[in-house]
């Protein structure tokens, strides 16, 4: 059953800020092995986002992505017309627009009025290349065969589609319009389903994660077989005295299924309301992506336990997280029918 919508509400916005807090707390460290990592930021590694905590692409990209989910939203509600890829897609080359420009034009509304969105933040070259096409791709009509994980990093937001099929479904084809290998878009549906399961349905952590695994196995096993080696790493953990194992036993991050393993590895290993921290850390501070790693366990964290889990340190310093709340809300509202400001997702 779903929660009270109060409750779905709070975590629609923790989901993106939380998502939001891991991108900038690994975005300094990512490319770094852990060796450099702790040379440079001392034995415990990175433990908190800069001042100010800025945003990559990975969060840039979420936004779009919750931008363009609720264009469409509001157009089929409004005209009767559901287009969610395509507009997700239009979504996705509006953002191309803030990496090739210094500010927004006169006239500008949605987030393309936004002038903090105007910065390039290391964007992925697949994302660049993919979204320069004329047309978009899809699982079946693929633009590259690439399994990086530039997709699963932005699918957070569909995880609140009307239900756990749809959330799938959708997040796999966000994540097809740049990453055309199995690997590359079967994680972005994973994310969102638990999102989903997690934020609009209150299933508990662990039983979430079992039910994704055996959805995203249909389409990717290298998915599945990744998320089940993170669940029996972190089932390792219990009741163990030294610190838990690093997240690069999963993987690197690099790849989509790696990304949400270790994503999923950290948030299982510190699941209580009160380790979002540690999650965080862990997810960030490993040799490999870890803006991604760390954003993909912000969206799951917040998605679990809401916006009371989240450190208000680390908000005050966050860009944009005004517009990442809002967003959030937003999109929390709209798979529970509640009524939000649709006026701002019906014109460019």
């Amino acid at each position: 059953m779903p929660r009270d919508p109060s409750t779905v509400v709070d975590r629609g916005a923790a989901c993106l800020l939380g998502g939001a807090l891991g991108d900038a707390l690994g975005a300094p460290v990512e490319f770094l092995s852990v060796e450099d990592i702790v040379r440079q930021h001392g034995p415990a590694g990175v433990i908190a986002p800069p001042r100010p905590a800025l945003l990559t692409d990975d969060t840039q990209l979420t936004l779009f992505t919750a931008d363009g989910y609720l264009r469409a939203w509001v157009r089929g509600r409004t005209e009767g017309v559901w287009e969610p890829v395509e507009t997700v897609w239009r979504s996705y080359r509006r953002w191309l627009v803030t990496q090739q420009y210094d500010g927004p034009e006169p006239g500008s509304r949605g987030l393309l009025a936004y002038d903090r969105l105007y910065a390039s933040r290391s964007p992925g070259l697949t994302c660049l290349r993919a979204l320069a096409r004329d047309h978009a791709p899809s699982r079946d009509n693929p633009v590259n065969d690439s399994a990086g994980c530039g997709g699963v990093m932005r699918t957070a937001p569909a995880g609140f589609a009307p239900s756990p099929a749809i959330a799938y479904e959708l997040g796999c084809e966000f994540a097809a319009l740049t990453h055309g290998n199995p690997s590359g878009w079967a994680p972005g549906g994973a994310l969102a389903l638990l999102v989903h399961l997690l934020a609009v349905r209150g299933r508990p952590l662990a039983e979430a994660v079992d039910q994704v695994i055996g959805r995203v196995l249909r389409d990717d096993p290298p998915t599945a077989y990744a998320l089940i080696k993170a669940v029996e790493l972190a089932e390792g953990q219990r009741g163990a005295v030294s610190p838990p194992v690093r997240a690069d036993r999963v993987g690197a991050g690099w790849t989509g299924p790696e990304a949400l393993a270790v994503a999923v590895y950290s948030v299982l290993v510190f699941r209580r309301a009160g380790e979002f921290c540690e999650a965080l850390r862990m997810a960030a501070n490993h040799s490999g992506d870890s803006d991604a790693t760390a954003a993909i366990a912000g969206n799951i964290h917040g998605a679990l336990h809401g916006t009371a889990a989240l450190p208000r340190d680390w908000l005050s310093r966050l860009e944009l997280a005004d517009l990442l709340d809002r967003m959030g809300r937003d999109l929390a509202c709209s798979t529970l029918q509640l009524e939000f400001e649709e006026w701002r997702y019906t014109s460019a």
